[in-house]
């Protein structure tokens, strides 16, 4: 099973997509993928254009061995041995044409090339090598084309042309910003013959693995990101926060007063069905109440005046109030509040974790002194109270003021050049990150040309 925290990736659907954009350019056209060439080839003038008239296709997947020994390197010589397999992939050439003079006669030749090609990675930097190019050389030699031409042209155009192409396309990178957490080393591979993915793993996270990989089933070109990444994000800002908030009902006449202090003490990120959520853990959740104004004194004196008396000399600053101290418990434990992670206009992915509608609050204060009737009608929508407080002001505010827009990571456009063709890619501002399976959220990319 696959084990990273980032991963991005671009299908073999999302390479061929964007070669095709690249080839119907007429820049490119003209450009890249039509050269001519003029030189002495063993004492012989040649004067040839060399055409790729197709849109190149990759196939991810190494040829085989007989294909590679039917391929030549740029220095014309055939290869040998087994096929390099290592993110080793190839690139058809359906259709090149070449059309000229040699030696001052006219000749026109047409024909299928492979180019097998190489993915690496130095200094956590994607390269493409072009390695050897295979074709049918009888096909080229009945139109006169000799072995010498094809090793001094055909060969030098296949390989420069696709090595200059693949490494002008922008393929995603892993961002380079984060939280505190320091990263491994980024690993490479060509998956399930079918996507290039680049991945990594935070530190304390194991190893980097692309084994049995997945990819996102809706995106070419795409981040992944494993929930674990968002944890840490969340746990840096939220768990063990100290949670403290008061209000109160009524007026003058009969007034109730709560106080609630507690600790969020985790939230961690989960995949619900379609739905990124995160559960609040909090805990240590205390209450203070007062029912106060001038029915509690009346209710005290009338119903105890002596014990009203009491109070006012043992506890002046309380005698005119009914108290209570007590824990409070919440349904549902933990709560599950919607989370979403955003791409923003300032090239930057950010979370944000949305608010609670209900939560049923369960608290059983006992009040220090007796009660009226009048008084009693307060103390009943205590609870709801409670809950007012608990919702707005501990979970609510909270979340408001310490759970939006936290960034996750920088998110900036990639773009490249070749021959005056801007290509980009980036993702779209204000677009949402999409669950995948029970642990990753995916980011989609385009590329575009200017």
């Amino acid at each position: 099973m696959a084990t990273f925290d980032v991963a991005v990736g671009i299908t073999q659907k999302g390479l061929n997509a964007t070669l095709g954009s690249l080839f119907a350019n007429s820049t490119a056209q003209a450009k890249i993928f039509t050269q001519t060439y003029t030189k002495d080839i063993g004492g012989i003038g040649v004067s040839i254009q060399a055409t790729i008239e197709a849109s190149p296709t990759v196939v991810m997947a190494p040829p085989s061995d007989t294909q590679w020994q039917q391929s030549y390197g740029v220095d014309g010589v055939q290869k040998t041995g087994h096929a390099p397999t290592l993110n080793t992939f190839q690139v058809m050439l359906s259709k090149v044409k070449l059309t000229g003079t040699i030696a001052g006669v006219e000749t026109s030749g047409e024909g299928e090339l492979q180019v097998y090609a190489q993915f690496s990675l130095a200094n956590n930097i994607l390269n493409v090598t072009c390695l050897s190019v295979w074709l049918d050389e009888s096909s080229w030699q009945k139109d006169g084309i000799t072995k010498m031409i094809v090793n001094a042209i055909i060969i030098p155009f296949a390989l420069n042309t696709i090595n200059n192409v693949l490494n002008a396309i922008p393929f995603p990178q892993i961002p380079a910003g984060y939280t505190t957490t320091t990263f491994q080393d980024p690993i490479m591979d060509i998956t399930n013959n079918n996507e290039l993915v680049l991945a990594t793993s935070m530190k304390s996270s194991p190893a980097t693995n692309l084994d049995s990989y997945t990819p996102p089933p809706d995106e070419d070109t795409y981040l992944q990101a494993n929930l674990s990444l968002i944890n840490v994000l969340l746990a840096e800002n939220l768990n063990n926060y100290p949670l403290k908030a008061s209000g109160s009902s009524g007026d003058s006449a009969a007034k109730a007063s709560a106080e609630i202090q507690g600790t969020l003490k985790t939230a961690v990120g989960k995949i619900q069905g379609t739905q990124t959520m995160v559960s609040l853990n909090i805990t240590n959740i205390s209450g203070y109440g007062e029912l106060s104004g001038v029915v509690t004194t009346i209710a005290k004196t009338i119903l105890c005046p002596i014990g009203t008396a009491i109070d006012a000399m043992s506890d002046p600053k309380n005698w005119d109030k009914v108290i209570a101290s007590f824990s409070i418990d919440y349904k549902p434990n933990p709560l599950d509040v919607p989370f979403t992670v955003k791409v923003t206009d300032t090239e930057s992915v950010q979370l944000s974790i949305g608010h609670i509608d209900s939560v049923q609050i369960i608290a059983a204060p006992k009040w220090s002194g007796v009660i009226g009737s009048t008084l009693a009608a307060v103390a009943a929508g205590f609870v709801d109270l409670l809950s007012a407080i608990f919702k707005g002001q501990i979970v609510n505010d909270i979340i408001k003021s310490k759970a939006q827009n936290i960034e996750v990571w920088k998110n900036a456009q990639i773009t490249k050049q070749i021959e005056g063709i801007n290509i980009t890619l980036a993702a779209e501002p204000g677009v949402a990150l999409k669950p995948q399976g029970n642990n990753l959220i995916v980011e989609g990319f385009t590329i575009a040309f200017a």
